[in-house]
C-alpha cells in the first residue's frame, strides 16, 4: 500500500458535514471545560438563576451530560410534550438525584440549544433544523462517547 492510498481511498467528505464536525468539536470543548464560557448574558435573570451552577466545583455527572444532550436534540425535533414527560418522569429523578444537577442539565441543554441556533443564524440559513439535530448528536458522540440516552 502506497504512503497516499489511505488517504485517497477516503470518501470525500460534504463541506456541510466538516463544518459541523468542527462545530462539535468547539462545543464539546467549551463543556468540558466546565463552566463554558458565556459571552453576554442577556437576561441578568438568567445569569442569576444558573448562579449555582456556574460556580459549581469540578465537571457535571456523566448523567447530566446525557440528560441535557437528550434534552437538547428533542428540543431540536421540536418534542416538547415528550421533554416535559420526560422531565416529570422517575427516570429523570434517578439520572438528576439533585438540585444542582437538575440546574445543570436545564444550563447545558439551553446551552447547546442556543448555540446551535446562534450558529444557524450566523451561517445565514444554510443549515436547516435537522443538521442542528445532526450538530447536537455529533457532540453527543464526542462527549458522551457511547452513553448516549434516548427518550
Amino acid at each position: 500500500m502506497g504512503r497516499w492510498d489511505r488517504i485517497l481511498d477516503r470518501k470525500p467528505q460534504e463541506l456541510k458535514d466538516y463544518v459541523l464536525d468542527k462545530v462539535a468539536d468547539q462545543l464539546v470543548d467549551d463543556l468540558r471545560h466546565f463552566p463554558p464560557r458565556i459571552e453576554e448574558w442577556l437576561d441578568a435573570n438568567l445569569e442569576a438563576r444558573y448562579a449555582n451552577v456556574l460556580s459549581r466545583l469540578g465537571r457535571p455527572q456523566l448523567d447530566t451530560y446525557r440528560v441535557a444532550c437528550e434534552l437538547a436534540r428533542e428540543e431540536m425535533l421540536r418534542e416538547y410534550e415528550l421533554i416535559d414527560r420526560f422531565c416529570r418522569s422517575e427516570e429523570y429523578r434517578r439520572l438528576l438525584p439533585d438540585e444542582l444537577e437538575q440546574q445543570t442539565a436545564h444550563f447545558i441543554t439551553r446551552y447547546l440549544v442556543d448555540s446551535a441556533l446562534a450558529f444557524q443564524e450566523h451561517a445565514q440559513g444554510k443549515f436547516r433544523r435537522r443538521d442542528l439535530v445532526t450538530l447536537v448528536e455529533k457532540v453527543e458522540d464526542r462527549l458522551l462517547r457511547g452513553y448516549r440516552l434516548r427518550l
